[in-house]
């Protein structure tokens, strides 16, 4: 029979786990989130007391959840679909509303990434409807930011900007004392990455001036994360340096992409390398600025191998 002891060892072990995720990326920690899949597997059918099982459920559901965003960041699509519909079966048992609309997010975030942004906004929807039964207003924010990052990908500058602020005005109305794990991420650091994010997507797809708007949220968000969240840290200053880039502040920005793309030598991740080939392409727009054609071909360099960065 399994105890509360036994739970609580196996959400410490996530906790863990997601932390090198943060700091290190998907690929740092692949293996040892499948080998604790499968090592706590029997779990799920050993005798427990029901109020030990109802959180066993929970720490299951959020060790698929970590384990579809690991094999996501580490560019393995598939595995990650089939992590995250175990996910959203185990917090369905669970009734655990909250981390039902965190895996409808990263679900969503793989597909925005991959460019599918109606399948990405249908799983946004869903996630706030399970956030709106939770009552959870910071994982509505969550959900309303990225719907926004969708909207400005698809040159809808209004809904973009709208769906911002109502995810900021949510994560202002959030209880941030006691937030679950999965959700502790979206701080104000991280809800100005997001804002920066929409930004620099709505200068290429709606106007160039909201490159501006987004050079100093992207600063803000650059100098709130910690070493504990270098990979946000690295994906922000490619932001950064994109939008420094289409200011014509060219020597900056070159420097800038320069610091990220040190910065990301000790991160493994292929949605990291994937977000870097964006800002070569930007770089070689300055085709007569020796500096910006260097910062391409290193980008070019790092991102061609898997283990090149």
């Amino acid at each position: 029979m399994i105890g509360l002891a036994d739970v609580t060892r196996l959400e410490e072990d996530i906790r863990a786990l997601r932390e090198l995720d943060y700091r290190h990326g998907g690929e740092s920690c692949l293996d040892r989130v499948r080998r604790r899949i499968r090592d706590n597997l029997p779990l799920l059918t050993a005798p427990a007391a029901a109020e030990v099982r109802q959180r066993l459920h929970v720490a299951m559901a959020d060790l698929r959840n970590l384990a579809g965003w690991v094999c996501f960041d580490a560019g393995l699509v598939t595995n990650a679909h089939n992590h995250f519909s175990h996910a959203l079966a185990l917090a369905g048992i669970a009734g655990d509303d909250g981390l039902i609309a965190n895996v409808c997010y990263r679900l969503g975030r793989v597909y925005l990434h991959h460019g599918h942004l109606d399948e990405a906004l249908r799983y946004f929807d869903l996630g706030r409807i399970a956030a709106s039964r939770s009552g959870d207003r910071l994982a509505a924010g969550i959900i309303s930011v990225n719907s926004a990052w969708a909207c400005a990908k698809k040159g809808d500058e209004h809904g973009a900007l709208t769906l911002l602020d109502r995810g900021r005005e949510q994560f202002t109305a959030s209880n941030r004392t006691e937030v679950a794990e999965w959700a502790r991420f979206f701080t104000e650091s991280d809800l100005s990455a997001m804002a920066g994010a929409v930004h620099t997507t709505l200068a290429g797809t709606a106007g160039r001036h909201h490159a501006r708007t987004a050079v100093p949220l992207l600063h803000t968000a650059v100098n709130g994360y910690g070493e504990d969240m270098a990979r946000s840290r690295i994906l922000s200053l490619v932001l950064l340096s994109t939008d420094q880039l289409i200011e014509g502040d060219v020597e900056v920005g070159v420097g800038t992409g320069l610091r990220a793309l040190d910065s990301a030598a000790a991160v493994g991740s292929a949605r990291m390398r994937d977000r870097f080939r964006p800002l070569a392409l930007q770089a070689r727009r300055h085709h007569d600025h020796a500096g910006a054609l260097d910062l391409a071909e290193r980008i070019d360099a790092r991102t061609t191998r898997p283990d090149a960065l």
